[in-house]
This record gives structure tokens, sequence and C-alpha cells, in this order.
């Protein structure tokens, strides 16, 4: 009878989350040992970059491997040594005869050719299982390795009516609770956090993580900063830290006030400008040089650019019940699309109840 791989691949798939937000480059991985009965003899997932891969961590977690296991993977095992040895080897050594991918490497270093090498080997690979799932588990190491690029998330907080902010700028809080914990929990699985200084201006935000345990691994706060206007009181600069890091993105040749903000413990990069305003196009090419997924939480006009653009991979918007008015601040500025025809649509798009709110997740069709 042919064993069906779903339920014990849905299992890696959600070991592979236990890490989110730890992995960075890499990606997020699971895995499962099952003998010939069905039974469930080994489980593991990578838990950070330079640390043992699930492959072997289940290994480890099964022992002597009895013969005609089988070994369930969310990604194609790798086949190249890093800082790491190629998990493709331990699998070959440790006995296991039929390997289950969800989903292949799109990395060029490491396409195919794990899976190649366990075929010569004499393993029985078969791919494929919950692909979709594993797909979304690592849809930002995907568009990183194709792309160079950050998968660029981003969230807003508004109105029933689609506001921002009240007319004076004022907006806490327009969602409850609930939806600032499951922002939170977001903001503590990506690389970046991406505002501009125009937020840190009105609202001084801290931009760490809070309402959930905070991961031990550094969250950057990356402002965009045209001029070099940030406040050196500002709590971004102030409450630098092992774990919050701050780097500001900025035109300025001012090299005393560059000097100044280094001192504060601020890393600051020159990006070229584009009708006076920072290249948004540019300053994604430098932070994916870095960073593999920013959480972007600007005002209107960082979202509205974003948008203009077509740079944003995914939004999560969360929505109050709550009328501002229509004097309230728009949340895409400089957006006009004039026509149904031309309205953005999220597919895949979910909605979740977060308390009294709803968040509405989704990818936009560019």
């Amino acid at each position: 009878m042919k064993t069906d791989y779903t339920s014990y691949m849905k299992i890696a798939i959600k070991l592979a989350k236990k890490a989110e937000g730890m992995t960075s480059p890499n990606p997020l991985v699971g895995a499962v040992i099952i003998d010939k009965k069905g039974k469930i003899i080994g489980k593991g997932f990578h838990k950070r970059a330079g640390e043992p891969h699930a492959e072997v961590m289940a290994l480890r977690d099964a022992g002597k491997v009895p013969q005609g296991s089988t070994m369930m993977v969310t990604l194609e095992p790798c086949n190249h040594f890093g800082r790491t040895p190629p998990c493709t080897l331990a699998i070959q050594q440790s006995g296991i005869k039929r390997l289950v991918i969800a989903h292949k490497d799109p990395n060029p270093g490491v396409k195919g050719g794990g899976a190649a090498y366990l075929r010569k080997a004499g393993i029985e690979v078969i791919g494929g299982v919950c692909a979709q799932e594993a797909e979304r588990l690592n849809e930002a190491y995907f568009k990183h390795v194709k792309t160079s690029l950050p998968f660029v998330s981003v969230k807003l907080a508004m109105s029933l009516d689609g506001r921002i902010a009240a007319h004076d700028g004022s907006s806490k809080w327009i969602t409850s609770m609930d939806s600032r914990r499951i922002a939170h929990t977001l903001r503590n699985t990506v690389d970046a956090v991406v505002t501009g200084a125009g937020t840190i201006k009105s609202d001084d935000p801290e931009l760490t993580v809070r309402h959930v345990k905070v991961r031990n691994r550094p969250l950057f706060r990356v402002i965009f900063d045209t001029h070099l206007s940030t406040p050196l009181r500002a709590r971004v600069i102030t409450n630098q830290s092992a774990v919050y890091k701050t780097m500001i993105l900025t035109a300025s040749s001012n090299t005393a006030l560059i000097r100044t903000f280094t001192h504060a413990g601020a890393e600051v990069v020159r990006i070229k400008t584009r009708g006076g305003m920072l290249s948004v196009q540019d300053a994604l090419n430098f932070l994916g040089k870095r960073f593999m997924h920013v959480l972007v939480e600007g005002g209107a006009e960082m979202a509205g650019s974003l948008v203009k653009a077509r740079l944003v991979d995914k939004f999560h918007i969360f929505i109050a019940p709550k009328i501002i008015g229509a004097d309230g601040i728009y949340p895409f500025k400089g957006v006009f699309l004039k026509s149904m025809r031309n309205a953005i649509d999220l597919k895949n798009a979910e909605i979740i109840i977060a308390g009294g709110d709803y968040l509405v997740r989704g990818y936009p069709q560019w």
C-alpha cells in the first residue's frame, strides 16, 4: 500500500515554523523520520544560521536508523560545504532509503543538486509533497535567493473608512491589543523594521518587540531619512542594544552629522535620490545585501511610494471598527488609480479576526 506522506510533511512544516525569525539568511526547514511501519522515530528543525540543519537534527534524534526508513524534509537538502557539512552526506551515511521533499531549493548553489546526489547514491527521492505550504513557509527566502532583494511586507492599521490617522496626526490606538500582539509577533519574525523619519519625529516609536517573547537575534530598525533629520533624542537612537540596532538610510553628505549619529551607535548609509527623495529601489537593493525580510511600518508617504513602484510583496492590513472621517490620513499617499480596472487585487487573501478587528493578509497582484 502506498504511504501518504502528507501528514508527516505537515509535522515537518510545523517544526520548521518554530524557528521563525531565527534562521536568516537560511531558510526555515523541518525534518521527520519514520520507520517502515510509519512510526515517527526522529524529528528536527534548523534553529539558526550556523547551527546543524534539520536533517542532521532529525538523524541525531532518531539515533540508529532502522533499515527501510524514510525522511521527510521541507526543502531539498544541501549538497555543499558551508558553515556546516552537506546534509546529503549525512543522509547517505545514515542508511535512509527514501527521501520525501516538499520543495526544491531555488538557491542556484543547491537547486537540484541535493536530490540528484541522493538518487545517484541509490536513495529514492520523492518531491512535491505539500509544495505550496513549503513555498509559503519560505516565501522570503525564495524571493531573496532569486532576486537578491528582500521580501517586503507592509503592515498598516486603519479605520473602517480607510484612514491610518486622524486629521491631527493622532493614531494611538486605532486597533486593539490583540491586533498589536499579532503585529509584534510579525515584527519578531523579520530581519528589519523599516520606517520613515516623519514617523520617528511624529510618534517617536521604539520599534521593539513587546507582548511576545523576544527572539535572541538582532532586529534592525531602518529609517528612511533623506536629510538626516531624525532627532538624536529619538528612542530608536537612544535604546540601541545587542538586540535592537538602528540603521539610517540618507542622502545627506553632512559628515559632522553623520559622525554624530555614528557615535550614538547608529549605522548611517548613503543612498541616491530620485526626485528629491531617497530612491526606494536603490534602498532595497542595498537592504537586500543585509536582510532577507523587511517589515515596513512607515506612514502614508512610504506606503504610497512602495505601491507606486510595485515593490510590496505582502500586505498585513489591520482594520478596526472605527470611523475617523474624510479629513483623516489616507494610507497610500500619491496613489491614484482612477478606475476599477486599475484596482490592485490581493491574491491568496485571508481574513483573521483579532479581538474586535480584522486582519487582511494577501499578496498584491501587480
